[in-house]
């Protein structure tokens, strides 16, 4: 995918992409199709979403954006990490990375290993192709070390830990979520067995209607 990205230039000849219901997006931002994807090209899709005192997606080409990051890096190879589920929705971590020996912005590389993390989720069809990317990662540490105004080692420090921002992110919502339901759950346990008891209640009074009438008619007749 990333190759066809780069190399060729007609996406409607991209294979790894269903080209008629591609979509892409990242950190929950602006959804790309396929067309307007291969437009403005793979770093501003990716970075679109970036804050924007640290990365202008809107105001770069595709060729400004793909020169900013080649001057940077020799080389910026992608690998999967781990990967949670099978086809069709495909859940993974990944690692992005590079040997920052040259310039962005100005600002001249150290060749410190510079590392990116994330979480994806790809959904693809029965041929393979690619029909929904959502990524997410931390695109501000990123642009920081890029910038010098972060060091390698003071970022990705939750991935250092082992675990993904992402999923952690994930997991305590879905805690959430479930502590809620339990509660509600409880709640409604805790109404029905009021319910019940008021039903009963009133069943109870109701059964002793008639004998309060019959007792009054009777008292009345003495």
């Amino acid at each position: 995918w990333e190759m066809e990205r780069s190399h060729k230039v007609d996406c409607s000849q991209h294979e790894s992409v269903d080209t008629k219901s591609f979509k892409i997006s990242a950190n929950g931002g602006k959804v790309y199709d396929n067309v307007e994807a291969n437009r403005v090209g793979n770093y501003n899709v990716l970075l679109d979403n970036a804050p924007k005192e640290l990365y202008d997606a809107k105001g770069k080409s595709w060729e400004e954006s793909h020169d900013a990051f080649h001057n940077a890096f020799a080389a910026f190879p992608w690998e999967v990490l781990e990967c949670y589920s099978g086809p069709p929705t495909v859940a993974f971590t990944w690692r992005h990375w590079g040997t920052y020996t040259g310039t962005y912005e100005g600002h001249q590389g150290q060749g410190q290993l510079v590392e990116m993390f994330g979480f994806g989720l790809a959904t693809v069809n029965d041929k393979l192709q690619l029909t929904d990317v959502k990524i997410y990662y931390d695109s501000r540490e990123f642009l920081e070390v890029m910038r010098g105004q972060r060091t390698p080692d003071a970022a990705n420090k939750t991935w250092r830990a082992g675990k993904c921002p992402q999923l952690e992110e994930m997991r305590s919502a879905a805690n959430e979520n479930e502590g809620r339901a339990s509660f509600d759950a409880k709640k409604n346990e805790t109404n029905g067995i009021i319910y019940k008891f008021n039903a009963h209640s009133i069943l109870i009074a109701a059964s002793f209607v008639p004998l309060a009438i019959a007792m009054g008619f009777l008292m009345r007749k003495h």
